[in-house]
């Protein structure tokens, strides 16, 4: 890769330039292909269109379908923590609205059902987790708890496309590829978890992470509005180019995530790789994972990212900095999801308090943080256990987590609601 060339023909690297000048690249990079592109399907527009009744036609995915797909790409590759999975569902999407019109016209029944299909067979084939697909794409659409009215006729059409994009992808496409989760919670740590330990974990968790949730989208929101906020000419002469704000922006970004990423290394890239060293306390090395670091990249950091958290301390700093690196990169309207990002930045915040919960405890609390946390966001309960149930290795014990879990997850929403009126998404119910 290009750091080991460097490394190799220069003899040193210096994490500081190579990691910061590359985000701010892409930072500009990026703000430059969205002013070329102009405004591009995003994740909040599926949401606002299939929250709203009646439902809003989506644009053509011959116009919008590579912008979306180039433009996540490019964000993952430089290392923003916003992943693939919503520019998935976008695409699957809007696949399905461009077949819905093509075979039944300006129906907005077929469309909202070839959508949600769409979608739930493109974010299947994305992460090869069956089902959790069609849950999350018609939980998201809602902002409470449960599934979008659509479910009644949406529901059977997603599963189905979900079961056809996992036949595809692990019978036809790699047969040879091991089936099941790869996310270990230390199953040999847990011990026998009784009815008060359970449910004093799950309502913990599920406090936590309405509250994390909480911070988050307003923390976004309000950022937002403060960066985005269109400005007042003084002449028609001064009006401001909008092309000039995306390459700012994106760009200063891709400068301040570059200098925290310098500092908390764990906060590059979108966490799917790298989050079975959150969820274990870092006990596996980030350089053990698929997103790992060399030496020379990791010589600055705060928090070696090499070597289990040595303190709660150490934990905090580590979700924190992650929190903001995903933070910046949603208000900067960098495309992307935030279903891993999320789950990797609420992992560490349960390795704060290992004595007071307990060896046994912290692997049941790290789920179901993670779990609630991002229902919190997403409004997606359920659809975040099966995520995680389904991406956990067969030695997780998931008779002892998913009650919890699931408790904490639905009240990770009730608690953000009662947190706050608002939501991540704009919803149009």
């Amino acid at each position: 890769d290009l750091p080991a060339f460097l490394l190799m023909k220069f003899g040193s690297l210096n994490a500081s330039y190579f990691i910061t000048g590359i985000m701010t690249f892409g930072g500009l990079l990026l703000g430059l292909l969205s002013s070329a592109f102009g405004a591009t399907f995003t994740v909040a527009d599926f949401v606002h269109a299939f929250s709203s009744a009646p439902i809003e036609r989506l644009p053509s995915s011959a116009i919008h379908l590579f912008p979306v797909l180039f433009m996540s790409l490019l964000t993952s590759a430089f290392g923003f923590s916003v992943g693939p999975e919503a520019p998935m569902v976008c695409a699957g999407a809007l696949i399905g609205s461009s077949m819905s019109r093509i075979w039944y016209g300006t129906s907005g029944r077929h469309q909202e059902i070839l959508s949600y299909a769409g979608a739930a067979g493109a974010l299947t084939a994305f992460m090869g987790i069956p089902i959790a697909g069609s849950i999350f794409a018609i939980e998201m659409t809602r902002s409470n708890v449960g599934m979008n009215k659509a479910s009644e006729t949406s529901l059977s059409p997603s599963v189905i496309s979900s079961i056809a994009a996992i036949v595809m992808i692990r019978g036809i496409l790699t047969p040879g590829n091991h089936v099941g989760g790869h996310f270990s919670y230390g199953g040999h740590t847990i011990g026998a978890l009784n009815g008060r330990a359970m449910i004093a974990t799950a309502v913990a968790c599920g406090a936590g992470g309405a509250l994390l949730g909480t911070v988050f989208h307003k923390t976004v929101h309000k950022l937002k509005k403060v960066v985005w906020k269109p400005t007042v000419p003084t002449s028609p002469d001064r009006r401001e180019k909008p092309w000039v704000r995306q390459i700012v922006v994106k760009t200063l970004v891709g400068l301040v995530v570059g200098i925290i990423s310098t500092r908390y290394p764990q906060t590059l890239f979108w966490g799917e790789g790298s989050l079975q060293s959150a969820i274990d306390g870092q006990k596996t090395a980030m350089a053990a994972t698929k997103h790992g670091l060399i030496e020379a990249l990791t010589a600055r950091a705060v928090i070696d990212p090499n070597a289990p958290f040595a303190d709660g301390s150490a934990a905090l700093r580590v979700g924190v900095a992650k929190m903001i690196a995903i933070m910046l990169a949603c208000i900067g309207k960098f495309p992307g999801g935030i279903i891993f990002p999320l789950f990797f930045a609420a992992a560490p915040f349960a390795h704060v308090f290992p004595r007071v919960l307990g060896g046994e405890i912290v692997p049941v609390a790290v789920f179901c943080l993670m779990a609630a946390t991002q229902a919190s966001v997403t409004r997606t309960p359920l659809a975040s256990v099966l995520i995680l149930s389904l991406s956990a290795s067969s030695e997780t014990d998931l008779s002892v987590m998913l009650p919890a879990s699931l408790v904490s997850s639905y009240l990770g929403v009730f608690f953000s609601r009662e947190l706050s009126t608002k939501s991540y998404f704009s919803y149009n119910e």
